[in-house]
């Protein structure tokens, strides 16, 4: 995920993109969706931004020093919950099932 701001031009010109696109739209096209129905795929759509968001703070945590445990902590976890929920390969999981003292 970048973190760059974008210039003002960049944001005008997303801008008069995203109006042309929607004065492109015919209604009679557009299928109706239940608001139970919409805001449930809304939830989704912000869960799985939220979940991504959450991967990448561990990486970067993790790559920061941070251990298994105390990100397990954080995120209400064990840390082999956590190991296995946001760690990547063998290695990783093999950390969280150390012996205790050994935290990772």
């Amino acid at each position: 995920m970048s973190t760059a701001r974008r210039s003002v031009e960049e944001t005008l010109s997303q801008a008069d993109e995203l109006a042309a696109w929607f004065e492109g739209i015919d209604p009679s096209e557009l299928e109706e969706v239940p608001v139970a129905e919409y805001l449930l795929e809304r939830a989704a759509r912000t869960r799985a931004l939220c979940e991504r968001e959450i991967a990448d703070a561990v990486g970067r945590a993790r790559a920061d020093g941070a251990t298994w445990h105390r990100i397990g902590e954080i995120l209400g976890l064990d840390e082999r919950e956590a190991c296995e929920e946001y760690g990547s390969g063998e290695a990783q999981q093999a950390e969280a099932g150390a012996a205790a003292g050994q935290r990772p």
